[in-house]
């Protein structure tokens, strides 16, 4: 009789299975509730980089707005020549190691889905006080040969006083030393101040939030930094000379590329991209 009785109740009572399944599913709904899952974050499809001048050649989907050209960024160095401790400070030649960081960068922000252009002439050797005009010179011809691109990049370092606290342009995250990050907004012969100081802003913003710490805030400078080319150009001083080395400002590298990303695909949320403006 209590054989019985224990297979009517297995035979009428919950499956192993349905129980089984019941709890995954209480437990899924409980993590959710709980944070415990984060959500996917859109991005857009990867690429390859140009590191000459042209037009890069996509290895898949484009990333685009709607139904226009695929999101580009033009990278360039006024200041080819700039080295990092220990080597010398700049490199005769005009081939610093500030263009291992603006590689670095170009590969980073292809990963994220946005084609970058990435200019290796050499603009401040042998005369250092003509730096920015050839740079705007031959970041117009880009331009005009690439209408499609949505923000121009020049990326230094910094040249502080050798005084200068080590640990002034350094921040650690995730374990690892990087290069604070600064960014400088010119006001002379620039009627594009306002859209270039906005375009810093925000990407000041999103540093502070990504990476806490590692920005050096928004500088104005009195000079002409070539932002009249592009409403959303942004002038970017990764680490410094002497309190940096290139392994540093390589990893700051890939935190600006975060950054503009997370920036340019915020415009394209809100139809903000904008095209170039040619005022030389």
């Amino acid at each position: 009789m209590a054989r019985r009785a224990w297979r009517t109740r297995q035979k009428n009572g919950p499956g192993l299975l349905f129980i089984l399944v019941a709890l995954v599913v209480v437990a899924a709904a409980g993590a959710k509730y709980l944070g415990l899952y984060a959500p996917q974050q859109p991005t857009l499809a990867p690429q390859r980089v140009a590191t000459d001048v042209g037009v890069p050649v996509s290895t898949g989907s484009q990333a685009s707005v709607g139904h226009q050209e695929p999101v580009t960024v033009l990278v360039f160095h006024s200041h080819t020549s700039e080295n990092y401790s220990p080597s010398p400070s700049h490199d005769k030649n005009g081939k610093g190691e500030i263009l291992q960081v603006g590689a670095e960068f170009c590969q980073a922000i292809s990963e994220k889905g946005i084609k970058a252009i990435h200019l290796k002439g050499t603009y401040d050797t042998p005369a250092y006080s003509e730096a920015f005009r050839k740079a705007g010179e031959a970041v117009a011809k880009t331009l005009a040969d690439n209408p499609n691109i949505k923000a121009v990049i020049d990326i230094h370092r910094d040249g502080l006083p050798k005084s200068k606290d080590k640990d002034y342009t350094t921040a650690i995250v995730g374990g690892q030393r990087v290069g604070k990050i600064l960014f400088v907004v010119g006001d002379v012969a620039n009627p594009n101040h306002n859209g270039n100081m906005a375009f810093a802003e925000a990407a000041k913003a999103r540093l502070e939030a990504l990476y806490g710490g590692v920005s050096r805030g928004v500088r104005v400078q009195h000079r002409n930094v070539n932002g009249n080319l592009h409403s959303n150009t942004l002038v970017s001083y990764l680490g410094d000379y002497h309190g940096n080395s290139l392994a540093e400002a390589k990893a700051s590298a890939r935190i600006l590329a975060d950054v503009v990303a997370a920036v340019l695909l915020e415009q394209a949320r809100e139809g903000m991209l904008v095209l170039p403006t040619t005022t030389p």
